[in-house]
Formats: C-alpha cells, structure tokens, sequence
C-alpha cells in the first residue's frame, strides 16, 4: 500500500512538472503565479491519495486566519516532508519559500523545478559557511523584493524519531539580520500534535492542524 502512494504521489508530481515546463514556455511572466498555482492543485491531489488510501485527515482551525503580519519568517522543526505539504496547505495567500538541502534541486519531479525557479533557497551542507551564509544573504533579500515569508528548519534535516535535533540558529540570525521581521515558530509535536505560532514578541494559538 505505501509502495501505491509513493507511485500515485509521483505520477502526480510528474503530470504537474509537465505542465509547469509547458506554462514556462508559452507564459514566462505569469509562470510564478502559475507554478504557485500548480502546486496548490498537486498538494490538492496528494492529500486527497492520502485521505482514500490511508484515512488522512487534515482539520484546520482558522481564528487566527488574518492575524499574521504581512511578512513573517516561520521557524519549524522537522519531522516529515508532511510538515512542508501542511504548512503549504495552512497558510494559503501566504508565499512560502523554503530553505532547503541543494540536493532537492534536481531529480524530483515538480519539488525541484519550483524550488530552482520560485526563487527558494538551495544550500549544500558540506561547502564553505560563509558560501552558505552569503545564499541566504541573497534568499533573503530575494524575499523582501518578492513580498515572500522564508521557512527555516533549524534543525536541517528531518528527525526521524519524532525527538527534537540540536538547533542550529545561525542561518536564521542571517537571514533576520538581512531583513528583520516578526518571526512565528510552529513546533510540529507528532502524528496528532496541534500547532503553536509566536509572532514577535506575543505568543498565541496558531491554526489547529491535526493530521493521522
């Protein structure tokens, strides 16, 4: 059954990577908004694979929808590739972009066509630091001229036995030293865990996901 998903969610991913390549073709000025749109419709599909093949469930608890600034930079820790597709999902109208390992920039269908061409942030783990603290200089000023929010997952890779990994804030200093802004954390506590958000200095209840 997992080996069906895991195909299903390819296939889909494939079928939007075309069409995102045909839409850069014939509209490269409105190709961002496309491929925004693209992937709205493919996590659409994804979670719909999900809900009939192995009863996922989102709930989403909107009282805070609104009360977001603007621009904030979201802080997570990490614990599936289920955190980025909720985080999509759940903050709809807001343009995410992500820091991610530079691996992810080629071989995935659709993940790396958009992550190389909506302007997010490829970092290569075993290079030179100040090499990396230069990419997010220019991620970061990237998303202040784009009027989008960087996701930072301090930890830099996914902990694979739900128990938090050492925090690594250096790339999260630089990107808040290039553009300061409020900042929200969402601390992802497990298969059924709620969600909490501090933006700046107040601390509230973030949209309530729950996922199973």
């Amino acid at each position: 059954m997992n080996l069906l998903i895991v195909c299903s969610v390819l296939l889909v991913f494939a079928w939007y990577d075309i069409m995102l390549h045909l839409g850069r073709v014939f509209d490269r000025r409105g190709s961002i908004a496309y491929s925004e749109f693209l992937v709205d419709r493919a996590l659409g599909r994804v979670i719909s694979l999900l809900r009939s093949y192995r009863g996922f469930k989102v709930e989403v608890d909107d009282r805070l929808e609104g009360r977001f600034p603007p621009r904030f930079v979201l802080v997570a820790n990490h614990q599936s590739m289920v955190d980025i597709l909720m985080l999509i999902v759940c903050l709809r109208g807001k343009k995410l972009r992500f820091v991610a390992k530079r691996e992810l920039g080629s071989g995935v269908p659709l993940v790396s066509q958009v992550l190389r061409f909506q302007g997010h942030s490829l970092v290569a783990r075993r290079v030179d630091p100040g090499q990396s603290m230069r990419s997010l200089d220019r991620f970061a000023r990237r998303c202040r001229r784009d009027g989008s929010c960087p996701v930072i997952f301090p930890e830099g890779t996914r902990s694979h036995d739900g128990e938090l990994l050492h925090f690594h804030s250096g790339g999260l200093r630089r990107v808040l030293a290039v553009e300061p802004s409020p900042s929200s954390s969402w601390p992802w506590t497990g298969a059924g865990g709620s969600r909490r958000s501090r933006t700046s200095s107040t601390t509230s209840r973030a949209p309530g996901i729950r996922y199973a």
